[in-house]
């Protein structure tokens, strides 16, 4: 046994790699802020994973160690921008952070706004430096396929490809990072895709020599979102594609695999990281069974296959298709209450729990709270109505609250709106009605003054 833990333990210091790097920062204008950076769990669910926080002080200064394995890229949304790097096992970095551009009212409002995608500048702005590197290279091959936009995309000229091809590499010729490679190959198998007018699918057959660790690049994700986006729902629109959604019904993998395979010209590990994304997309476009989907996720096709990262992508998948699904278990809510102490929402003992998620600077948001005295009422006494408040500096919410006679607990979100992120809040109100159990009955349900009521009467019978 003890040899057994030795060898193990001398395969893990050989051959995993960890180096802690320092990244460090000055940025006066976000003194005393703090910024979450996040890495991105796989290329088909997204799902941001937290990677580091850096508290920036008095002086706007920061530093902060971080252990990595592999080049890793992560990102942080500061103000109206999303500042993305890629960081390097072995190198610190010092990042330089744009200057501060904080949401307007109505941008920190709006459920749709999505920060600008910039990269951050990095160790000042050294050219060899990976994220500087690829900045430097993106921002080029969007100046030249604007330049030829007609000739590229509607005129799909292929001799221009080259043109773009041949001016970058002219420009980039001496660079050979393998990240910035990578991201090259990447970048420039989009636009060729783009170029043809019929079996651009088949593009990814190029890509088939592409590492696992390679997927995590940000270029790739783009790449698989570009040819793959909704695919099942197109194609069960074709001529042939009634057997597309009897397989899916049928929970078919076997099929669905040919297929992919023959669509895009990719085998193996490649071929089943498609058709993991085909069949998210598909589970998110409401033509196809929900549960049959989820359980072809969850079946030893994608959880025991040959390849880890597969088996890692499918869980993150299958955790994300999942979440607040009826009848599974809710995120328990722990936040401060009006009386100041912590609420927990284990806490329950009624038979249903009704969570409203509310924003008081929203006018709207303020009547749906206020309708709350009268659907109480009508809904009787076997809903506990726990109001999730967004934090204020414009409206006190307890005051609002205790003025109004809102019945049921208000508890205040952090600062970040933690709690409505983890509920995947896009837009205030928006509501959930749970059991006794903490399982979930409606994912979303009707907000107060949309009819929960009439909602609630219907379950009940």
């Amino acid at each position: 046994m003890r040899k057994s833990f030795f060898l193990v333990f001398l395969f893990m210091t050989l051959f995993v790699r960890t180096e802690a790097i320092r990244i460090v920062g000055s940025a006066p204008d976000y003194a005393g802020q703090r910024l979450e950076f996040f890495t991105v769990a796989d290329p088909v669910s997204k799902t941001p994973v937290p990677f580091f926080e850096v508290t920036i002080d008095g002086r706007g200064n920061f530093t902060i160690e971080k252990q990595i394995t592999q080049n890793t890229y992560c990102f942080a949304d500061v103000g109206v921008y999303r500042g993305r790097m890629v960081l390097v096992p072995g190198k610190d970095v010092r990042i330089t952070l744009p200057p501060l551009r904080e949401k307007s009212f109505e941008e920190s409002k709006n459920p749709y706004f999505n920060p600008v995608d910039i990269w951050l500048k990095v160790n000042e702005g050294n050219k060899k430096e990976l994220t500087n590197l690829i900045a430097r290279y993106d921002a080029r091959f969007y100046q030249l396929t604007d330049t030829y936009f007609n000739q590229l995309y509607y005129r799909q000229m292929k001799n221009y490809l080259d043109t773009v091809r041949i001016r970058l590499e002219r420009e980039f010729e001496k660079e050979e990072e393998p990240g910035y490679q990578t991201h090259r190959h990447l970048r420039m198998k989009s636009l060729e895709a783009d170029l043809l007018r019929t079996g651009r699918e088949k593009v990814a057959g190029s890509l088939q020599q592409l590492t696992p660790q390679e997927w995590t690049q940000p270029a790739f994700s783009d790449f698989l979102n570009r040819l793959f986006v909704n695919t099942l729902s197109t194609e069960s629109k074709s001529a042939a594609g009634t057997r597309m959604k009897m397989w899916v019904a049928r929970e078919n993998l076997a099929e669905l695999s040919k297929w992919t395979q023959d669509f895009t010209a990719t085998e193996g590990s490649l071929s089943d990281l498609i058709l993991l994304k085909m069949l998210h997309d598909a589970f998110y476009s409401g033509e196809f069974s929900s549960s049959a989907i989820l359980r072809m996720v969850q079946s030893p096709w994608f959880s025991q296959n040959k390849e880890p990262r597969i088996r890692e992508m499918a869980a993150s998948v299958q955790k994300k298709l999942a979440f607040l699904q009826t009848g599974t278990p809710a995120p328990e809510i722990c936040l401060p209450s009006s009386t100041g102490t912590i609420w927990c929402s284990g806490r329950n003992t009624k038979p249903f729990l009704y969570l409203l998620f509310a924003d008081l600077e929203i006018p709207v948001c303020r009547e749906q709270v206020r309708y709350l005295k009268t659907m109480a009422e009508k809904t009787g006494s076997k809903v506990e109505f726990l109001i999730v408040l967004s934090p204020s500096q414009k409206v006190n919410n307890t005051e609002f609250m205790s003025s109004n006679q809102i019945p049921g607990i208000m508890v205040t979100d952090t600062p970040n709106r933690k709690t409505g992120k983890e509920y995947k809040v896009r837009s205030y109100p928006s509501a959930f009605l749970l059991d006794g159990q903490h399982r979930v009955v409606l994912a979303p349900a009707r907000t107060p003054l949309d009819g929960f009521e009439f909602q609630y009467t219907d379950l009940k019978k």
